[in-house]
């Protein structure tokens, strides 16, 4: 393998349980303190979200629509920076129809569940090796939006991608499987 592939290593994820959470990526950071702009007294709906504020963000943003019974993730929207580092426009593709190298599908599922179950936003951060040493981190933020029964439809994503000191991102590339 050469040189500019990132493998895959290990991830996590954990609700937000402050109003201040200490982000990695100024993106993500900027994405939630929207969410949380919008929220007044109850979560936000889709329509309370103006794509005009956030313009700056849009590569990085992915829009999900929560399915139940059973329970599924389907990417509505995917921004051009997502597909650039992914390497896959998986718009209008559900999540369990994917296999990503950086981060597991279980556990993608597991933090869409966790965040419509508790209705509050998480953070997730998956780590990329290169060379076995730690070259990429992706950082993401799952913010559930509520429809007109307040009940989680869709949530709001945004995924960024932070090079470790030392490294750059533009010559990177994601392993893909054989």
């Amino acid at each position: 393998m050469g040189a500019d592939f990132v493998k895959p290593d290990r991830a996590s994820f954990k609700l937000i349980d402050t109003e201040a959470p200490s982000f990695r990526s100024l993106r993500a950071d900027a994405l939630y303190r929207y969410w949380q702009s919008r929220r007044e007294d109850a979560l936000p709906t889709r329509a309370d979200i103006d794509p005009a504020e956030i313009k700056s963000l849009l590569p990085y943003v992915l829009i999900v629509d929560i399915h139940r019974n059973p329970f599924r993730i389907y990417y509505r929207l995917v921004g051009t920076a997502v597909v650039h580092f992914s390497g896959l426009d998986f718009t209008g593709t559900f999540l369990d129809e994917l296999a990503f190298d950086i981060c597991a599908t279980q556990d993608l599922v597991d933090a869409y569940r966790i965040v419509c179950d508790k209705r509050q936003p998480g953070i997730g951060m998956a780590f990329a090796q290169l060379n076995h040493q730690t070259a990429l981190d992706v950082e993401y933020v799952i913010c559930p939006l509520a429809n007109a029964a307040s009940e989680i439809s869709q949530c709001l994503v945004l995924e960024d991608y932070v090079a470790k000191e030392g490294m750059d991102i533009g010559r990177l590339r994601l392993a893909r499987q054989a």
